[in-house]
């Protein structure tokens, strides 16, 4: 099943629980450029712990610089404060694994155990994803791969400082598909 269709199967269960949720919802807290604000909106150790793992994935911090200020997007916003991100295989990559390691100490309800062993699970297909795309702040083959592990830590660790929740629903393969529903359940 394409990411596409798990994002619209993860709208319809949303519907069938009587939630509506908004699709790509965006803050101005969240943007490509994190953690270069001067006035960042979080605790000084998350913009630190975020510098630190920018250049532990080969970050490039002038083109990070440069780049023109965009909004990111969670896939949906469920309430005023939950938020909900579809991961995928190909966010399970070594380079998400990096920043698991980043997590100590700081505001987040990852279950960082679990996309440990899913990120050791399906690293080796998610690395072959974009393996040769470069991106302006990660300027190296697979570059496309690290800011996605970057962003994807982002919002894991700046949801908290703005009083939200984020539900990360694992979707890497057919049997984690099928518990989402179960999970939406629970944790709704």
């Amino acid at each position: 099943m394409s990411g596409k269709n798990v994002v619209s199967n993860v709208e319809r269960l949303l519907v069938d629980l009587g939630i509506a949720g908004r699709r790509d919802a965006s803050f101005e807290w969240m943007t490509n450029r994190v953690p270069l604000t001067d006035d960042f909106p979080a605790p000084p150790r998350v913009r630190y712990r975020l510098m630190a793992l920018h250049a532990r994935l080969g970050g490039d911090w002038s083109s990070l610089e440069q780049k023109r200020r965009r909004r990111l997007r969670f896939d949906f916003q469920v309430d005023e404060k939950t938020l909900i991100e579809v991961d995928q295989r190909y966010h399970f990559s070594s380079a998400r694994m990096t920043t698991l390691d980043f997590y100590e100490d700081l505001d987040h309800r990852l279950d960082v155990n679990q996309y440990n062993e899913l990120c050791s699970r399906f690293s080796a297909n998610a690395d072959r994803y974009q393996s040769k795309r470069e991106t302006p702040d990660f300027p190296f083959p697979g570059g496309r791969t690290a800011q996605r592990a970057y962003f994807d830590a982002a919002k894991d660790l700046l949801v908290f400082a703005h009083g939200f929740r984020l539900i990360r629903l694992p979707a890497a393969d057919d049997e984690l598909i099928e518990s989402i529903g179960l999970t939406l359940r629970v944790q709704l």
